[in-house]
């Protein structure tokens, strides 16, 4: 297998692994095994449709056909030229996946490695040797017994949406809200559309397909607003809470810039990066902050 790592943060890139033999071969087992999870004959295949966010341990979603970004495709194609991975801490700090490729990227096994998986020189890393703990004086990474994503046969397969859009866009598989569906989202108990004819109206494919993921994932009846807004808070993100007819709402706003982070934080595009604990938005891995 070729091993690769994506960069987030300020430096995105794709980079190659250079691996002695030794761990080439313990890589190479430990991926095929991991594999199993997500790509194993005995699971049924799911089609990723509507409500289907949630597979059992029986099952398995797929997206079919799934054409990968340039950033994951160019680099599997092109494995021997790449550029190899760089001894630089701050890069290092920024991976946010590994990626193991097969036959020439014909299938691809995925592991987002999150905080706290990044080894820092600036930490006090330690492990024990023999009978006698030792500090880690490079910086690396931990890697686990997860797979959270797995690209065969031009599909795309997987458990968690969560975990994958930590990888990969994929909105435009999504399904577009209608007007009805936009009616439901301002009859939920815990919202309050401040405009519900405007956003009809001014609501292009983008507006649309979040709000399909939000009404779909039922992330509404999960949460309360005010667990929602304090949430938020954490990603320097102020969302509205109004009381009407003494009941919590949450707003979604007119505003189109806030409208934008509302629905980009309750379709959970962001999250706590790299070991400084910086926040990004998914998929883009732009820091917001």
């Amino acid at each position: 297998m070729d091993f690769f790592v994506l960069v987030g943060g300020d430096r995105m890139a794709t980079y190659r692994l250079n691996l002695d033999r030794a761990l080439q071969r313990e890589l190479d087992e430990h991926f095929e095994t991991i594999s199993h999870h997500i790509d194993d004959d005995g699971l049924e295949v799911v089609p990723f449709e509507r409500e289907n966010f949630h597979p059992d341990d029986s099952e398995v979603l797929r997206i079919r056909p799934f054409d990968l970004p340039d950033f994951i495709f160019d680099p599997t194609q092109n494995a021997v030229g790449w550029a190899v991975l760089p001894n630089d801490e701050e890069i290092i700090g920024s991976i946010y996946c590994l990626i193991a490729s097969e036959r020439g990227g014909e299938r691809l096994i995925f592991q987002v490695i999150p905080k706290g998986r990044r080894l820092s020189k600036s930490l006090l890393n330690v492990v024990l040797s023999r009978d006698s703990f030792v500090k880690l004086d490079a910086p690396g990474l931990v890697i686990d017994d997860h797979c959270h994503a797995v690209y065969k046969d031009s599909g795309l397969y997987f458990k968690s949406l969560w975990w994958l859009k930590q990888i990969i866009d994929i909105s435009e598989y999504y399904r577009e809200a209608t007007e009805a569906d936009i009616d439901n989202l301002g009859a939920e108990d815990s919202v309050f559309i401040e405009d519900v004819d405007s956003l009809k109206e001014r609501a292009g494919q983008w507006v649309r397909t979040r709000i399909a993921y939000i009404l779909d994932s039922k992330v509404l009846e999960r949460f309360s607003p005010n667990e929602l807004k304090e949430k938020a808070a954490a990603f320097n993100l102020d969302l509205e809470v109004r009381s009407v007819d003494e009941i919590d709402k949450l707003v979604i706003p007119n505003d189109p810039k806030m409208l934008r982070s509302t629905l980009k934080f309750l379709e959970e595009e962001y999250y706590s990066g790299p070991i400084t604990g910086a926040n990004y938005e998914a998929n883009s891995k732009r820091r917001i902050g």
